[in-house]
């Protein structure tokens, strides 16, 4: 049942690559095989991580030791430990310091001195994903990428100045395919679009759109048996402030392609983009992908030719500043739940603070 999450605090109505109240959400920093042996740093929402794998298991702290600042990235990964490169404290798993060499064996290792650690990490769909803080929500659910029937493959990681929320907006619109994506797969047919029902649930929503859509993929329309211009119902999800999942289901074809869409907000200048697709569409896959994601990278340069364009990269959350029509529903969802995550965060820093207020 869909819900609606209650809060009660005045939300900003600019929400950009360092808002805080995206630390509480599941972001895509790097693929698994980027993640060797060695530690490696990121930057998300502005702030650095190290990421390492420490005795098989992936662990993600900031990017700076407790006792002088020193960056853990250009430590040494001692079997299931860190070593600081600078004066050689080591930490565990957990962040725990277990050894201040210039302390001796027997020294009592101040509480303080521990690593601080990301919320959550985790490793799904050939992803690393962290959350700074606890996470809202559960990590992005994309079913296909496990399902053999489907056959995946991902583009490289791109790097853009346009922002994770302008993004996401993108990824979740559909009235902008006719305009952008002429190239590609647009179809000028008007662009009137259906309406369709935005089903919310807590801080995810979707929902289905029917449009049309220029299926090179069919290999009937080579034949003649199938036309070019094809009916489409295009799924379209927020899963998460910088996630979005879309499907693409031909109904002349009976068959999907889905898209995981993870966009990384390393600051305010920069945002890393990682497309995931699974079909269950390809004869020869091997023969075939690599001229997919050629048509997949092209059809997200067609979008930042618009979104880098950009003066002001933030998206507006006040609903009343921007002009919405029905067709923008989706979007209109996306702004009021970045909105909310914003008011939740203010509501909980707010009673935090009454807290620790000293009695009068």
């Amino acid at each position: 049942m869909a819900t609606r999450l209650n809060v009660t605090s005045e939300p900003c109505n600019r929400v950009d690559n360092e808002t805080p109240a995206l630390g509480a959400s599941w972001h895509a920093v790097l693929t698994s095989d980027e993640l060797g042996d060695e530690p490696v740093r990121v930057e998300l929402l502005g702030e650095p991580w190290m990421l390492a794998r420490l005795d098989g298991d992936v662990v993600a702290f900031h990017d700076r030791c407790p006792h002088r600042n020193a960056p853990l990235s250009i430590g040494t990964i001692c079997g299931t430990q860190l070593q600081c490169a600078y004066h050689g404290w080591m930490f565990d798993a957990d962040g725990a310091c277990t050894e201040i060499p210039s302390l001796g064996p027997d020294a009592t290792i101040p509480s303080r001195a521990a690593a601080r650690r990301a919320g959550g990490v985790a490793e799904a769909y050939g992803l690393v994903w962290i959350s700074p803080e606890t996470p809202l929500f559960d990590l992005p659910a994309f079913d296909e990428w496990d399902d053999d029937s489907f056959d995946n493959a991902r583009n490289e990681p791109r790097e853009t100045p346009a922002s994770v929320g302008q993004l996401i907006d993108n990824f979740l619109d559909a009235t902008h395919l006719r305009t952008v994506h002429a190239g590609t797969f647009g179809v000028d047919d008007g662009g009137y679009l259906p309406p369709s029902e935005i089903v919310r649930d807590g801080w995810s929503a979707h929902t289905t759109f029917e449009v049309q859509y220029k299926n090179f993929d069919d290999p009937l329309v080579e034949t003649g048996e199938h036309p070019l211009v094809q009916p489409q119902r295009l799924y379209k999800e927020i899963a998460g402030p910088t996630t979005a999942v879309v499907r693409l289901y031909h109904p002349m074809t009976d068959k999907t392609v889905s898209f995981l869409f993870a966009c990384s907000p390393t600051n305010n200048d920069s945002t890393r983009v990682f497309k995931l697709m699974s079909r269950n569409d390809l004869t020869d896959p091997a023969a075939q992908l690599p001229a997919l994601l050629d048509f997949e990278d092209r059809v997200l340069d067609e979008d930042l030719v618009v979104l880098e364009a950009y003066d002001d990269m933030a998206v507006n959350t006040e609903l009343r500043d921007e002009v919405s029509v029905r067709s923008d529903r989706l979007s209109v969802a996306y702004r009021r739940i970045l909105a909310e995550l914003v008011a939740h965060r203010s509501s909980r820093e707010t009673a935090l603070d009454s807290t620790m207020a000293p009695a009068s």
